[in-house]
């Protein structure tokens, strides 16, 4: 008995380590050629901000007054073309702000010459 429940159990704990092993990635940073660092934290710090600004500028556009959990909504077809956040009792409303900050800062420095590479030890 013990045996089969093992072997039920088995093909989980490998699905999730494989998933934990997963997200493991090694650390990487923005690096440009001719760069300095002064040069590199003023063109990320700008790159930051614009991408705050323009999150939140999106944010601002998309936003009513009484959304439809507050008014109740449309339901069925036309809630799905309508409802384009996550929402819900469960919706993590700031971690996807920060997935589009985060996508905003990338282009903005591939656009100024630099690349992501692996932190050397």
């Amino acid at each position: 008995m013990a045996i089969l429940a093992a072997r039920r159990l088995f093909p989980a704990a490998v699905l999730a380590l494989a998933a934990a092993l997963a997200g493991c990635e090694t650390p990487k940073q923005w690096s440009k050629a001719d760069a300095s660092a002064e040069q590199l934290a003023t063109d990320k710090r700008n790159c930051e901000l614009q991408a705050t600004m323009e999150v939140q500028r999106r944010q601002q556009q998309s936003a009513s007054t009484m959304g439809p959990a507050v008014v109740g909504g449309p339901t069925g077809a036309q809630a799905r073309r309508f409802n384009t956040m996550p929402q819900g009792p469960f919706a993590d409303q700031r971690g996807t702000q920060l997935m589009d900050e985060e996508r905003l800062v990338g282009e903005c420095m591939r656009a100024k010459g630099y690349e992501k590479v692996p932190v050397s030890k």
